[in-house]
């Protein structure tokens, strides 16, 4: 008992420790991200004691995310969001969205501020109330500000607020929207 109370106040010790060097994204790293809400439930089922597992489910959509970092504090980042329905009595069965920008970052400890612009372009494939169905594609350029926070070495959760215009099949659309909860991979 002794042996493992030792290890573990060592280990406390020596993670706590760590810089904050070692915990953010460098020149260089890839990042890649989805969304957090499936480890974020796995997680609270292993506390409450829910032997429940999340599953990967398309009809909630899904958003991935891959960063490149050209130096500490700067990155080019793609996005892809992907979002399926095999009910027939949806209003809108799919949509599929991609998105490109710059990120730019503020701080160098495990919490970090960032802000940045991304173009994006969004099908999607709905019913009108008749029934009929059509294309519905959107393009537009946003603007964004999150916060992310590193809970291990590169490992990161963050959220963003966008807010931009988009084009859309009824014109000219200004407005903004809450981003996903992301977790976040450094390599």
């Amino acid at each position: 008992m002794k042996n493992i109370l030792c290890f573990l106040i060592t280990f406390l010790l020596t993670t706590s420790m760590a810089s904050a060097q070692e915990y953010t994204p460098k020149s260089g790293n890839w990042s890649i991200g989805t969304n957090a809400e499936p480890a974020l439930k796995y997680l609270g089922n292993l506390i409450n004691g829910t032997t429940e597992t999340p599953e990967l489910n398309f009809a909630n959509g899904m958003h991935f995310t891959a960063k490149y970092f050209t130096d500490d504090n700067t990155a080019w980042r793609a996005g892809a969001q992907l979002y399926f329905t095999s009910d027939s009595s949806a209003t809108n069965p799919y949509n599929i969205g991609f998105t490109a920008g710059k990120e730019f970052r503020k701080g160098k400890t495990r919490l970090q501020g960032f802000y940045g612009y991304q173009g994006n372009m969004y099908i999607a494939n709905k019913k009108d109330r008749s029934g009929e169905k059509y294309a519905d594609t959107t393009g537009g350029i946003n603007g964004f500000i999150g916060v992310e926070y590193f809970i291990k070495a590169k490992i990161a959760l963050g959220a963003e607020y966008l807010y931009g215009l988009n084009i859309k099949n009824e014109g000219f659309v200004l407005g903004g929207a809450t981003g996903t909860l992301m977790l976040n991979f450094y390599f």
